[in-house]
């Protein structure tokens, strides 16, 4: 039994490195995309440095793919321990009364998550991928924030990243301030983290959905 106790905390520590590893991932890529509102110069800018590095390609981004797959696996593999542990539901269980909502549907705001990168990926990672590799096109610096706009014209793509994020902020709600939790942080700071990390899990994702909609309205005009 104590194995078994010690391999959970592991997994729920694995789970909440690579978390916090993804939030730091988030914020980088939020202060980037931001300046595609404000300055679209400064965009085109961070964007090709950030294609075009070798350390950001050849070390970063694996690290990245790593990081989102170990994540989403221990989730998945965590759910399905919690829910053998469990047995059979307790008749008597009282949902709301014994575990706040996002908390008891991590598993499937994470998938919601977890499909939402599958089609960012889709989006820019495989287009800048075809560019570079497939197509051999020359260095554009200056492509990335047109780019980006005509991504969000269509309607529909608009409003699957907007709920996208909404879901996201769902998933930090809970997750965030968990992680820290689960790598044993419990001291006098610890009710300034669960502000900070309720406060990020709202400004991040309404800062994203902001772009998106920003960039919607506002299409490129030739």
């Amino acid at each position: 039994m104590s194995g078994l106790i010690k391999s959970s905390i592991a997994r729920k520590v694995v789970m909440a490195l690579s978390g916090l590893f993804l939030v730091v991932f988030l914020t980088q890529h939020f202060v980037i995309n931001i300046t595609s509102v404000i300055d679209p110069e400064t965009f085109n800018s961070w964007s090709h440095f950030m294609g075009y590095n070798p350390l950001i390609q050849y070390i970063m981004q694996p690290i990245l793919i790593a990081g989102v797959i170990v994540h989403f696996v221990m989730g998945f593999v965590l759910e399905i321990q919690n829910k053998s542990a469990r047995g059979v539901n307790y008749v008597k269980y009282k949902g709301s009364a014994n575990s706040p909502w996002v908390s008891r549907n991590m598993i499937y705001s994470g998938l919601v998550v977890l499909a939402f990168l599958v089609l960012h990926f889709y989006d820019f990672w495989v287009h800048e991928m075809a560019y570079k590799y497939v197509e051999v096109l020359p260095e554009n610096p200056t492509r990335y924030h047109e780019e980006t706009v005509v991504k969000f014209a269509p309607f529909w793509r608009t409003i699957l990243y907007v709920v996208s994020f909404g879901l996201l902020s769902l998933h930090l709600w809970h997750g965030f301030s968990s992680s820290f939790q689960s790598m044993g942080v419990n001291n006098k700071y610890t009710p300034a983290i669960k502000t900070f990390t309720k406060i990020f899990s709202v400004i991040i994702p309404l800062g994203f959905a902001f772009i998106a909609l920003y960039h919607h309205l506002n299409p490129i005009t030739h």
